[in-house]
């Protein structure tokens, strides 16, 4: 059975190898192209720390996870329309892997007010209350007196005997969404389940992602597991993307779709290393792979894997849509630590 810890840390370690603009309004403007065919633009904020989340905030202020670099200095940082910095929390605990690359901060969603934030090295749940935030004048708080809610716990204490599925005795919440009964749904990377979270430190077993098959018939494994990634609701399903395991065999991914009462079936497939999904305007899957080999990671349609978005885009880890420009996305590299601004046609 492949490590998961291991595994996530490889897929950093591959890298390692290897106001101008004033927000002119504070509501979400239409959107022309319901579903993008491609998008273009450019640079728009730049030496980040191997982050890995992205959320929009009030304002249009975007909120990254930094995972630092290995020395307890992840961070969660804003950064106002016109590009620049400010640290939101600092002092997040980021470790160094065996394979050499930071480990630590997952991604994190912003909501009315308040930043949920994922740990995964520590398997927790962070609630930050901004909603009095002001970038460059609300100074950083420590990470260190911050509550939070203990994920790794839960999963610890799972049977997973009783879910007829195999227990990795690992976890580490990677993404979250909200679905439509206000609860956090929660994709669990090391232990390959989606949780539900019911109420604050109350949590239970979604749904369960299951090996996939990766189509070799002689030297390699029948099948991988299947890791998940990105989760969205999109009104009647919750989508969730998916990584497969060593060796990384192209095209065998998938997106999973769940129903509320967690039955999961395949939604698409044909996908290489995805790492997070969000709506179109037109509530369509749109997703990023974070690129295993040539010709590297990408933005794709999740509806047809043949569709390409954006390309090349270095180790793809998050996308968002604007709340006040339209038909603009942020697109989120882990490798280079730079947000990329994009508009569709």
């Amino acid at each position: 059975m492949q490590h998961k810890f291991t595994f996530l840390r490889s897929m950093r370690a591959l890298l390692l190898a290897g106001i101008s603009a004033l927000v002119v309004s504070s509501c979400v403007q239409d959107h022309k192209v319901p579903q993008p065919t491609k998008l273009s633009g450019s640079g728009f904020a730049a030496g980040l720390k191997f982050p890995i989340g992205l959320t929009v905030g009030k304002g249009e202020v975007l909120f990254v996870t930094e995972t630092g670099t290995g020395n307890n200095d992840g961070q969660v940082t804003a950064i106002t329309p016109d590009g620049q910095k400010y640290p939101v929390i600092t002092g997040f605990p980021s470790v160094i892997s065996p394979e050499g690359s930071p480990a630590g901060l997952a991604h994190l969603k912003y909501k009315d007010g308040k930043l949920y934030i994922l740990h995964g090295i520590l398997g927790r749940l962070y609630v930050y209350d901004i909603s009095a935030f002001t970038p460059g004048v609300t100074p950083a708080v420590a990470a260190g007196g911050l509550p939070f809610e203990d994920i790794a716990g839960f999963v610890a204490s799972i049977d997973f005997t009783t879910l007829n599925f195999p227990d990795t005795g690992e976890s580490d919440p990677y993404n979250l969404t909200f679905g439509p009964d206000g609860k956090i749904y929660i994709t669990d990377a090391g232990a390959n389940i989606v949780i539900r979270r019911n109420s604050v430190g109350s949590f239970e077993v979604f749904a369960t992602v299951p090996s996939i098959a990766t189509g070799i018939v002689s030297g390699g494994p029948p099948t991988v597991e299947s890791v998940p990634t990105g989760i969205v609701y999109d009104g009647s399903k919750f989508l969730v993307t998916s990584l497969t395991g060593l060796p990384f065999p192209a095209g065998v991914a998938k997106i999973f779709q769940i129903t509320p009462a967690g039955a999961l079936t395949d939604y698409k497939t044909g996908f290489t290393g995805l790492t997070d999904i969000i709506l179109s305007p037109g509530n369509k899957p749109v997703v990023t792979e974070f690129g295993f080999g040539p010709p590297g990671g990408r933005v794709a349609s999740g509806e047809d894997a043949a569709v390409t978005l954006l390309s090349p885009v270095a180790t793809a880890v998050s996308i968002e849509l604007s709340l006040t420009f339209p038909d603009t996305y942020y697109v989120l590299s882990y490798g280079p630590g730079t947000i990329q601004k994009v508009t569709a046609e």
